[in-house]
């Protein structure tokens, strides 16, 4: 069985020129190396020398314009200890080391490596330059990372005959929703607390008000803190913590002095309820997509591997992006459900070209997928939850006989832009949906893969064109709201001023 970790006393990281000298030192030692035979590196001329030619490699990046900072990482230690059940010979440790290390790193990466003898297990101390001789750049690594390299080396170990540990699916989407339905209350303090910027007048009044929505407000401390009441939240949360400087007690009072209109507690009560249950109803939905299985890569405990085309030819197709357990359903079959959102942060891996790995959002990883299998995901319009929330508001107002302020020109350009931004997404639709017959056309009979994309596509225009509608009907009912208060206004300052005392 093979196990790649970084060592636990130091997490792996060398902080310092003293640390890369004696990491170096203890993994060359010949004692443990059968004489040296079992050292090699790459990008290293001469092993023994390393710790000189990695601070070489340091000195030239600082040269071409890259500054020294403080707690610098001048390197990074990895081990790869392997099972005496697998029979492996010292030189055959060795090997599997240095092709773990280049398929992770490539071929511009500085490191060195020693096969150590000494105990029952054989295994590899890998040193590796924190800059990069070839771009100069420093290397960060990652927990995503390490779990990259694990999986790396599982594959190149069971070349050779090797055990490994079973790494498929631990979780699910349908877990870690049950997960996030126990561990919410961080969301909902957010939530809460951004409803309240609007429906507050002080600090005193938030606090209040917030109490009423069941979030307890300590403010006696060094650091306000929050906390749900009757939810099973046990530590209070710091504002800091909820890392939005909007969040902070100063920047709330400040916002609060915006607020025109004055709510009573029972008002914002009122108010919370009715948009909570349009939230429940028509809360956006993820994009759900299905993978066959001859999509995938392969299944590890934390990700699946999902390959994706990067060019034109089939054999270009050497990466993959690494989606989450918590984002995929099993099914029986062997397929996959995958559930994603625009917004999400995916890991991109070029196997190729590891220089090539990076992040990619969900909305890109949706347009990758749907390129290979033909199947277009329909987004949710979030819009028609934010649409029904406004005119809630809008109605509440009007039936307070409250006076005609920013909170109504608020609702007016947010159904403004909806509609807009609802336009220009039909007409990238009909676009698209046109490219897609002319390119059906070049074909000798119908193409499946085409047909379905189009289907799809013409679905969710029909979709948006249901929320245009609406939306045009809210415009219309906005606009006959305003001129109906503004004539009411009219009347009643015309009426008061006919009643007003002669002086």
């Amino acid at each position: 069985m093979t196990v790649i970790y970084m060592p636990r006393d130091t997490s792996g990281v060398i902080h310092s020129k003293g640390q890369l000298s004696r990491a170096l030192n203890y993994i060359v030692n010949p004692e443990k190396t059968k004489g040296g035979e079992l050292v090699s590196g790459q990008n290293i001329n001469v092993p023994n020398n390393a710790y000189d030619e990695m601070l070489l490699t340091r000195e030239l990046a600082i040269l071409s314009g890259k500054s020294e900072i403080k707690n610098e990482r001048f390197g990074y230690h990895f081990v790869q200890s392997f099972s005496p059940e697998d029979n492996l010979t010292p030189e055959q440790v060795h090997e599997i080391g240095l092709k773990t290390m280049k398929a992770y790193l490539g071929e511009s990466a500085e490191f060195v490596i020693a096969t150590h003898t000494d105990k029952e297990h054989l295994h590899n101390h890998i040193i590796l330059n924190a800059t990069n001789p070839k771009t100069l750049k420093k290397f960060h690594q990652s927990k995503n990372q390490l779990e990259e390299l694990k999986e790396i080396s599982d594959v190149i170990s069971k070349e050779y005959g090797c055990k490994i540990i079973d790494r498929n699916l631990k979780n699910s989407h349908k877990k870690y929703q049950v997960y996030l339905a126990k561990n919410s209350y961080r969301k909902e303090i957010k939530i809460k607390i951004k409803f309240l910027l609007s429906h507050a007048s002080n600090w005193n009044d938030f606090k209040n008000k917030a109490n009423a929505l069941g979030l307890i407000v300590d403010d006696k401390g060094k650091y306000t803190t929050y906390q749900l009441s009757g939810t099973s939240q046990e530590r209070k949360v710091r504002d800091r913590s909820l890392k939005n400087q909007a969040f902070m007690k100063e920047s709330i009072s400040e916002r609060l002095k915006e607020n025109e209109v004055v709510y009573t507690e029972s008002e914002v009560k009122e108010l919370w309820a009715e948009n909570q249950t349009i939230q429940d109803k028509e809360q956006e939905t993820e994009i759900e997509m299905l993978i066959e299985d001859w999509q995938v890569e392969k299944e590890t405990a934390d990700y699946l591997y999902v390959n994706i085309n990067i060019g034109l030819e089939r054999e270009q197709r050497k990466s993959a992006i690494k989606i989450p357990a918590r984002c995929v359903d099993k099914l029986e079959n062997g397929n996959y459900q995958v559930f994603l959102k625009k917004q999400d942060r995916f890991y991109f891996v070029d196997s190729k070209n590891p220089e090539n790995n990076k992040i990619m959002l969900g909305k890109t990883v949706a347009k990758n997928l749907q390129n290979q299998s033909g199947s277009v995901p329909l987004y949710s319009n979030n819009a028609k939850i934010k649409l029904k929330q406004l005119f809630n508001e809008f109605d509440f107002l009007i039936s307070k006989g409250l006076d005609f302020d920013t909170s109504f020109e608020a609702i007016g350009k947010e159904l403004e832009q909806t509609y807009y931004q609802t336009e220009s997404i039909l007409e990238k639709l009909d676009k698209k949906i046109l490219e897609y017959v002319e390119e059906n056309k070049a074909y000798a009979r119908p193409n499946t893969r085409i047909l379905k994309t189009i289907e799809n596509l013409q679905k969710e225009r029909t979709d948006l064109h249901k929320t245009l509608k609406q939306v045009e009907k809210e415009m219309l009912y906005y606009d006959k709201s305003v001129d109906r208060y503004e004539d009411y206004q009219q009347e009643h300052t015309k009426n008061k001023s006919q009643h007003s005392p002669r002086l």
